[in-house]
């Protein structure tokens, strides 16, 4: 019962979630850990237009990075989403913790939105 109990409560972990408005879209971000860790994090991206229709036709770009800091190099990294099944996926390999931002770029049309996130890694 006890072994039973430690993987009901291990595999209810919750994910980290957030949703932006943009001009076009709606973007409900998940990660699946809460709070994110300084380590690989999956990102999911569901994206919805004006009238509540999933996009899956979108090139979806993911930068995250961690504000610039007193005697730190950078930390800025971007790649493109990968569409699985109706959402878009990215890992994310946090290297430390503390605030990061994450800004989606969604293109469709040729046209550009935007959509900015902040977590706090630990």
């Amino acid at each position: 019962m006890f072994a039973f109990l430690l993987t009901a409560d291990a595999s209810s972990a919750r994910e980290y979630k957030a949703r932006k408005k943009t001009l076009n879209y709606t973007v409900e971000m998940s990660i699946d850990r809460n709070p994110p860790i300084v380590d690989k994090n999956r990102l999911t991206l569901e994206i919805r237009d004006n009238n509540g229709k999933e996009v899956a036709d979108a090139k979806v770009l993911v930068n995250y990075y961690m504000p610039p800091m007193p005697g730190m190099p950078p930390m800025n990294y971007k790649t493109y989403a990968k569409l699985s099944g109706n959402s878009y996926v990215v890992i994310m390999d946090l290297i430390m913790s503390g605030p990061w931002n994450i800004v989606v770029k969604i293109t469709r049309g040729g046209k550009t939105d935007t959509a900015r996130f902040t977590i706090d890694v630990r």
